[in-house]
């Protein structure tokens, strides 16, 4: 590690995550070293603006470089910390998704990922589905109203870009019931339905659509509960796809924190940042900033290296 420099505030990284207010929390920890893992927050009711799951906020899913993802880049996609424990103790925690079929989604896998949460949320996060009704209404709810055959084709691939999804984490979560850290292999979704009026209808023509959740997710959204972003779904559609993923990461860490800090090459490694240099990861973080937005916390980055 190279000498430690100046923190960057992440004012001048973020600019604009949230104008709501929020109580003082517990501060992050020293720049550099184990950032201590709050507990999620009680589930809550279904209130206005945006939810996330807890988690799927904090490590990363998705491959948002410049080069398009898909079947041919097939190494999976990990990130491992530490953390500092309940009793304080240094926790070691693993998080790797391995590709199915169809490979790693990218931005328009980011953004339906979303609004399938948001879905989920809105309909009581209870049951083992979620009702999307049909494609034509998922491009309804971005403000797409007249999506092309290409669009068509790309939603259908990134619900079985999701669907493929093998999530293998360990010390990632912590089941309150029984005081342990858990090791886990899961998924995300399983099969998804297009119901058809007739054999050779237009499946759009059939309000009826849903994906199954899995298990594990359904486990999730009911002893954890989703957290509020502080911002709807319409203001997440404007953001570019790397603001998208730094606004859901940093929204899950000012729900409990009053101040987060962390190396930019370490917040790179987080969201993640595909680069060929150290450089240029850096320098895509610095250039992710939601433009205008006021950070309902404060952070800051340095720079290492």
């Amino acid at each position: 590690m190279g000498t430690e420099r100046a923190p960057e505030h992440l004012a001048a990284i973020l600019a604009r995550l949230t104008g709501r207010s929020r109580a003082a929390g517990p501060k992050g920890g020293p720049v550099g070293g184990p950032t201590r893992v709050p507990d999620a927050p009680a589930a809550a009711p279904v209130v206005a603006g945006g939810q996330y799951d807890f988690d799927l906020a904090e490590f990363p899913l998705f491959r948002l470089g410049k080069a398009a993802p898909g079947r041919s880049n097939r190494a999976p996609l990990t990130y491992a910390d530490t953390i500092a424990g309940r009793d304080g103790a240094p926790v070691a925690r693993s998080w790797t998704v391995h590709p199915g079929p169809f490979g790693f989604g990218g931005q328009s896998a980011q953004v339906l990922l979303f609004d399938l949460l948001q879905l989920y949320a809105e309909q009581g996060a209870r049951g083992s589905q979620i009702q999307f009704g049909t494609l034509r209404s998922l491009f309804l709810r971005r403000g797409t109203r007249n999506p092309s055959k290409r669009d068509y084709d790309r939603l259908r691939r990134d619900l079985d870009v999701l669907r493929g999804y093998d999530i293998h984490c360990k010390n990632a979560f912590w089941d309150s019931a029984r005081r342990a850290y858990v090791d886990m292999n899961w998924r995300l979704f399983g099969a998804v339905f297009y119901l058809k009026s007739g054999p050779g209808t237009d499946p759009d023509e059939h309000p009826a659509g849903f994906v199954e959740v899995s298990s594990v997710l359904r486990a999730v959204a009911k002893t954890r509960g989703f957290f509020a972003l502080g911002f709807d779904r319409h203001q997440f559609y404007r953001l570019r796809p790397l603001e998208q993923r730094l606004a859901l990461y940093l929204s899950k860490h000012f729900t409990s924190q009053a101040v987060h800090r962390r190396f930019v090459r370490d917040l790179a490694r987080v969201l993640p940042v595909d680069a060929a240099r150290e450089r240029d990861a850096r320098a895509a973080v610095r250039g992710a900033p939601p433009r205008g937005w006021s950070p309902r916390g404060s952070g800051s980055c340095a720079q290492c290296g």
